[in-house]
């Protein structure tokens, strides 16, 4: 699928292979909204196909698998939206277009059309069973991984799911590339040697910002590469490979072989002869190709309209091609890193250049509505990453809203996340968005895995399915009634998603977790037994403090404890303390110099008397105690 091996070109600036619960948890810390993404229906289509598969259960098994996956996403609450291929979509039979086709006449064609539906009967029921189930999905003009790419690079969505490197040459910015279950990005159906299987899945980033700065390909020489290689639309210049390709379209960077390559002794001898000639590196190929097919760079409601007249293109083609054929008939080592013959002339297919450059896409544009199961959040986004001075038509598949200018779609909300009454697939992908509608579940437990803090939602299946009627366990108790009267289940989330979502429920878990530790460790506020004696300091500081916003202070308390007066214990060994009963009354400590009333700013008014049988803390230290006392050195007498 795509450009063969450019995945290994690229390969070097993948992001690191992550669980999808903790892109999720990530993307939530940082920007505080649940993630958005656009999946390529086809990918997910042909993974669920299998040769074990029995032929009558075809359908149905396929079915399946598919929406396991896309309910997967909707477990996390993540915002998903399905593209399906159109009619103008390339055949794809023979890998190859057909050549001389006319982009202008392909383009007039899809202005002329409205309903671009494949009429696949499997494709139709797949809608359907999207549509029941309220989840978005949207039909491409031509090919979904270019709807996607287009919808991307507008910000309706942050990332792309597909596994086909064409959605990065269509102008993707950011894809999530191998949605799996496996452990180590490999490919579709590996070996146990191969992959570690687990339970969640996982997918690679790719980032375009990365694949820039690392291997220094952007989108525009992805597209002379893939005109240059060849793909799904055309087999490309003959005997062209990945790697000649790769460089040609560096040529003119810092990423060229021109820096980067060994010169041999005869090439230095020659550079030294030749110093004063000034020598340049080789030009930049590739935006020369672009600039033949574009006259504006940014980024279009209507990509099409950015083209060049198609006399005018012709014409710098041309020119182009004679240019570049000249070149790489000499000396090409600065290009290739060494010496390549090149016997045939180089020649570009137009038709699938455009293409990639200006692919047809529905300027209608989709939309996350709040009372969907697609969607993750509770208000309908309008935003976009470009300013565009004409009317933007939003629309939804699977709503009755139709067409609608941005402006009306402001300020639709849900108050609770939505899940419709005819759901009929698993009730453990819907648990986290009834978390606040159904009181039988429970946040009973947490714990850190994979650094990403989780909780445990417990909830009983039966309980909810009874509101479901047409999910799987519904139907299963119908058929075995006895095996599911007590069946509980637990789904472990992030908890970042509980914060964002239900920070009451997620409070209320932590207080009563703190009360339970309090009792099974036999702690309380009451700690010793000091505590109960009613001139206690520590009872009287515990009264003087503020309570955390977890822990509330009832207010008829806080009334009575602001009446106790605030004790200032003094611990300085020089403060003054009252003398045992029965002492003089002219002895210095009741002397009129150390009464309250002359008694320094800011001291005690009220001081401790010392009961028979006790000292003072600082009696040890005194010279006229002890002679092994008096004899250390480490005591500053």
């Amino acid at each position: 699928m795509g450009v063969p091996e450019l995945w290994d070109v690229l390969r070097p600036a993948f992001g690191k292979r992550i669980p999808l619960d903790r892109l999720v948890d990530q993307y939530v810390r940082r920007f505080n909204r649940t993630l958005r993404v656009a999946v390529d229906a086809y990918m997910f289509v042909f993974q669920s196909h299998h040769s074990s598969i029995v032929v009558e259960d075809k359908r149905s098994i396929m079915i399946q698998n598919f929406m396991s996956k896309i309910l997967a996403l909707i477990g996390l609450n993540i915002s998903v939206i399905v593209v399906f291929d159109g009619i103008l979509k390339p055949d794809k039979s023979g890998n190859t277009a057909p050549k001389g086709m006319d982009y202008e006449k392909a383009l007039s064609r899809f202005q002329r059309h409205f309903n671009f539906s494949e009429n696949n009967s499997f494709v139709e029921e797949l809608k359907k069973v999207l549509k029941l189930n309220k989840i978005e999905y949207f039909q491409a003009a031509g090919e979904a991984e270019a709807q996607c790419a287009y919808i991307q690079r507008l910000g309706i969505v942050d990332f792309v799911i597909s596994n086909d490197v064409d959605t990065l040459i269509f102008g993707a910015t950011k894809v999530l590339r191998n949605f799996s279950r496996f452990v180590e990005d490999v490919g579709a159906s590996p070996t146990k040697k191969q992959a570690t299987l687990k339970q969640k899945y996982y997918v690679t980033p790719v980032d375009m910002s990365q694949v820039e700065a690392i291997t220094g390909l952007t989108t525009n020489r992805l597209v002379f590469l893939a005109s240059m290689r060849g793909g799904d639309y055309s087999s490309g210049v003959s005997k062209m490979g990945i790697t000649n390709a790769k460089n040609l379209a560096l040529s003119g960077t810092r990423h060229a072989m021109y820096y980067h390559r060994q010169r041999t002794k005869q090439e230095l001898k020659e550079e030294k002869k030749n110093a004063s000639k000034n020598l340049r590196p080789p030009p930049d190929f590739a935006q020369e190709f672009i600039d033949c097919f574009v006259c504006s760079q940014e980024v279009l409601l209507r990509p099409w309209d950015a083209r060049k007249d198609q006399n005018k293109r012709k014409q710098e083609l041309e020119s182009f091609s004679t240019r570049l054929n000249l070149y790489l008939s000499g000396s090409n080592r600065d290009i290739f890193g060494r010496s390549v013959a090149i016997k045939e002339e180089i020649k570009f297919d137009e038709y699938c250049t455009l293409l990639y450059l200006f692919p047809f896409v529905e300027s209608r544009l989709p939309i996350f509505l709040p009372y969907t199961l697609s969607s993750g959040e509770l208000t309908t986004d309008t935003s976009l990453n470009i300013t565009i001075n004409e009317d933007i038509y939003r629309s939804s598949e699977i709503s009755d809203l139709g067409l609608a200018e941005n402006s009306c779609l402001c300020g639709i909300s849900q108050t609770e996340l939505f899940v419709p009454d005819t759901y009929n697939w698993q009730i453990r992908y819907i648990v986290f968005k009834l978390l606040s509608k159904d009181p039988s579940i429970r946040i009973t437990n947490h714990k850190l895995e994979d650094e990403v803090e989780k909780i445990m939602l417990k909830f009983n299946v039966c309980e909810i399915c009874e509101r479901f009627p047409d999910s799987v366990e519904a139907r299963r108790k119908l058929s075995s009634p006895g095996k599911m009267e007590s069946e509980l289940n637990v789904l472990w989330v992030p908890k970042s998603l509980a914060q964002l979502f239900f920070p009451s429920l997620l409070a209320d878990y932590f207080r009563k977790k703190e009360e339970e530790s309090c009792k099974r460790h036999k702690t309380s506020s009451q700690k010793t037994t000091l505590d109960m004696l009613e001139h206690s300091p520590t009872r009287r500081y515990k009264a003087t403090t503020t309570t955390t916003d977890l822990h509330p202070m009832p207010i008829k308390w806080a009334q009575q404890l602001k009446a106790i007066p605030i004790l200032q214990i003094p611990f300085d060994k020089r403060s003054p303390r009252t003398s045992p009963k029965g002492s003089p009354k002219n002895s210095p400590k009741n002397s009129p110099k150390n009464s309250p009333k002359n008694s320094p700013k800011g001291s005690p008014k009220k001081l401790h008397e010392i009961l028979p049988g006790q000292q003072k803390l600082d009696s040890f230290f005194k010279p006229n105690l002890r002679k092994d006392v008096q004899d250390n050195p480490f005591i500053d007498l």
